[in-house]
């Protein structure tokens, strides 16, 4: 294989490890989330609201864990569903026992004047853990149609680039292996003085 050959091969390979590394590391995230989600009860939770500001703004993206009513203490910062189905996140004011391994959650936006307007009855709640500023509106829009498709496109060029054919430079059929004993160049070919000497000994 000539030094051009190589040459004009090396790019294609390293893209083609590019795309299995990006892939990989994309496939690794999601795995590591997926089984986050499943062990340890996380949920993410985007905020669109500045109720909970300054310290959780809107945009932010928080990781909460799901904890029984009795590990509920004054002060955290707790996400439940109001009776109408909405998903409230504000700070814990108060903590009454509500029997059977229930609480009755008093609850207040940081940024709010006032406490919720009625309390929550909950035998568990998801508990923020930590929260990241602006990160929300990124996981918004990866769950969007839009990022949808595009991330299906992506995967399909990633498949393309990692595993189509190499091309030969200068031509569009696939690089293959010559086969087993055929010539691999003009050297392999008898020298005119070896033919006429074999064409003298036939006759």
């Amino acid at each position: 294989m000539s030094s051009q050959h190589i040459a004009a091969t090396a790019p294609r390979r390293s893209r083609r490890e590019l795309a299995l590394n990006v892939g990989a590391v994309a496939g690794l995230l999601c795995l590591v989330v997926a089984v986050a989600s499943m062990i340890f009860g996380i949920t993410p939770l985007v905020f669109r609201s500045g109720s909970m500001a300054p310290q959780i703004t809107t945009g932010s993206l928080a990781l909460a864990r799901t904890v029984p009513a009795a590990d509920l203490r004054v002060g955290d910062v707790v996400s439940v569903e109001n009776d109408s189905g909405t998903r409230i996140t504000h700070r814990v004011i108060a903590v009454e026992p509500a029997g059977e391994g229930a609480v009755s959650l008093t609850l207040k936006g940081d940024a709010n004047p006032i406490a919720d307007g009625s309390p929550y009855v909950v035998t568990e709640a998801d508990r923020v853990i930590t929260s990241v500023p602006g990160l929300g509106y990124v996981a918004a829009w990866l769950s969007s149609r839009t990022a949808i498709f595009l991330g299906g496109v992506l995967a399909g060029a990633l498949l393309m680039l990692a595993f189509g054919p190499l091309r030969r430079p200068g031509t569009d059929e696939p690089e293959t292996a010559a086969p087993l004993g055929a010539p691999h160049s003009e050297t392999d070919q008898p020298a005119d003085g070896e033919a006429q000497l074999q064409e003298a000994h036939r006759g």
